[in-house]
């Protein structure tokens, strides 16, 4: 109940044995993810750990593509950042039930996305496919603005907070 109200959510699973940032995003995707269903990732190629999750690069058994969940990427624009026009055209022309936002630069040389940014996206997401679940994958992005993208549209987020919670504390 704590986290959700800071969150700016309705609710909030808070668990200690989620074991790690892809172990909580695994549940949140396969939480959500049916097969048939396709997502759109808003944030260019996800960090490497999500891969496999996904199955993007070849099958890998109980991956969420394995159970025909399909993918499309829209890669950053020429400054790093979401690529709002080429979002819009692809919620256009598809039937996504996830938008997926990596908050986050992973591994990757790109920007961070502040969590008004994240809200921005989800708004853009809402005026094209008001139906498309909002998902973002908030690790390294807990508590590093006064605000969480629950509390500005993101319809579910997930996150390590080990990192900023926990790792940057300790």
């Amino acid at each position: 109940k704590v986290f959700a109200e800071y969150a700016g959510a309705e609710d909030s699973l808070f668990r200690h044995n989620f074991m790690s940032g892809t172990h909580t995003l695994a549940v949140m995707l396969f939480g959500v993810l049916r097969p048939k269903d396709k997502m759109l990732i808003l944030t260019g190629r996800p960090y490497d750990t999500l891969i496999d999750v996904l199955g993007l690069d070849k099958a890998v058994d109980g991956s969420l593509s394995d159970l025909g969940v399909e993918f499309e990427i829209v890669e950053l624009d020429n400054n790093g950042m979401p690529d709002k026009k080429s979002i819009e055209e692809k919620l256009k022309g598809g039937n996504y039930r996830v938008a997926y936002i990596q908050r986050s630069r992973g591994y990757s040389l790109r920007h961070s996305l502040t969590a008004y940014e994240v809200g921005e996206l989800c708004a853009l997401v809402k005026s094209v496919s008001p139906d498309t679940v909002t998902m973002v994958d908030n690790c390294y992005g807990e508590f590093v603005n006064d605000i969480e993208p629950t509390a500005l549209g993101a319809d579910i987020m997930a996150g390590s907070l080990i990192k900023n919670a926990g790792g940057g504390i300790a």
